[in-house]
């Protein structure tokens, strides 16, 4: 390399106008789009300040465990808005943080489930499997059993969430992950056909085995923050398209790469980030429903092909973007059940006993007077004992709130007509 080359490099280096570039690459994601409409150094072509720009991002770029289907690298460089919006999901999700403990407390049980259905449902679709919004969240609260399949895999799944702690402090192995599969495919009929997503030119196939694929996701999942630099999000987008492109499963490679994503953050204490649903994010911004300007690009110019290399550094912020926007709404949602829920520890405190089971069950009531309570589904979703369960709905109809009538030999609780204006008569709503 000459002199008179070093000192044109030095000099484009010092160049206020490249200067001012370099500066916005290290802001936010910079699309091509975006970049056409700004001002280049004189002297040398758009291209040639482009291909300037990505190969200074790439001397400090961050490398992912992972190739794509056709073998080539990624990576991401981490711009400030990235790590901005990666440090706020980590300082919101860790063990402790005010979310952590507010999913733990068993206030909000009931409303956990009740938020899973549209995640649940979007995850059963990934393995090709439809089932309508009620009929879900019937089966997931427990009101009546499983009728086909499609509602065996949705509540096997939902059931697994709740016993992935068991997986935390364990070394997670290939024999973990198909552990897992057997949990949720118990009693499913085998997948017959291969879901549209699947089918998907989204997902290359990888030119990996089964073994060696799951093998690749176990390490992935055990992985911590003294072996990768990568977020656990990313990683776990990792994961997601690893099962999703080499299906190294029987069946069910969707319901169970879900699963593997909880188990991955709650192994990196991150476990609020584990009721994110990140399923139905992906599908909405992968099919188009949340589209531009909401989001910076589409899936399909998310990721930018340099040097025969992935840059996900656009697919890194708008994926970070979408989950702290997600973030915003479940704190939200939990905040407003948790207003609600001490509004009714305050006003009914003095007048009657009531627990935190049955002013859940007054809050569904409120949300939707046509509900029906029935003992089974409040035990399944309180974790209690039947009698426990009985007596809680028996002392909501001695109070006026509930009205107790038998159906089909079992008992079932509709809600009083007027609930609204009794309980505002005793001061417990607005």
């Amino acid at each position: 390399m000459t002199s008179e080359i070093v000192d044109q490099m030095i000099a484009l280096l010092k160049d206020p106008t490249f200067c001012n570039l370099r500066r916005l690459v290290d802001e936010h994601p910079l699309p091509w789009a975006e970049f056409c409409n700004v001002v280049t150094p004189a002297g040398i072509t758009q291209k040639q300040t482009w291909d300037m720009l990505n190969a200074l991002r790439r001397q400090t770029a961050i490398e992912l465990p992972f190739r794509d289907g056709d073998g080539r690298r990624g990576w991401y460089y981490p711009t400030r808005s990235i790590l901005d919006d990666l440090d706020d999901i980590d300082r919101r999700c860790h063990e402790g943080s005010w979310l952590d403990t507010a999913i733990k407390s068993r206030n909000t049980t009931f409303f956990l489930i009740e938020a899973h259905v549209d995640e649940a449902i979007t995850t059963i679709r990934e393995d090709g499997l439809t089932i309508g919004y009620e009929k879900a969240r019937e089966v997931l609260l427990g009101e009546r059993d499983p009728e086909n399949s499609e509602e065996r895999l949705l509540l096997n799944g939902h059931q697994a969430i709740w016993d992935l702690d068991e997986y935390v402090d364990r070394p997670c192995t290939p024999e973990t992950i198909l552990e897992m599969y057997e949990r949720v495919s118990r009693g499913v009929s085998v997948q017959a056909t291969p879901s549209v997503a699947q089918r998907s030119a989204l997902w290359r196939k990888k030119q990996l085995d089964s073994p060696s694929a799951l093998a690749l996701a176990a390490k992935l999942i055990e992985g911590n923050r003294d072996e990768h630099a990568e977020h656990p999000l990313l990683l776990g987008m990792a994961v997601r398209h690893l099962v999703m492109s080499t299906f190294p499963l029987p069946a069910w490679n969707g319901t169970v790469y879900s699963l593997l994503m909880k188990l991955l953050f709650k192994k990196s204490r991150l476990p609020a980030l584990a009721f994110v649903p990140l399923v139905k994010i992906c599908r909405e911004w992968e099919s188009g429903v949340v589209r531009p300007p909401t989001v910076l690009t589409s899936l399909a110019d998310s990721e930018v092909l340099i040097d025969n290399e992935v840059d996900y550094t656009i697919y890194v912020g708008v994926l970070a973007k979408l989950v702290r926007r997600k973030l915003d709404e479940v704190e939200d949602d939990l905040k407003r059940v948790i207003k609600r829920d001490e509004a009714f520890v305050q006003a009914l405190r003095e007048d009657v006993e009531i627990n935190h089971r049955q002013r859940a069950v007054l809050q569904v009531a409120l949300s939707n007077p046509e509900a029906v309570f029935r003992i089974e589904a409040h035990q399944k979703t309180h974790r209690v004992a039947y009698a426990t369960a009985r007596a809680d709905l028996l002392k909501l109809a001695d109070l006026g709130f509930l009205q107790c009538v038998r159906s089909r030999r079992a008992f079932e609780f509709h809600v009083t007509p007027g609930l609204r204006q009794l309980l505002t008569r005793k001061g417990a709503v607005d």
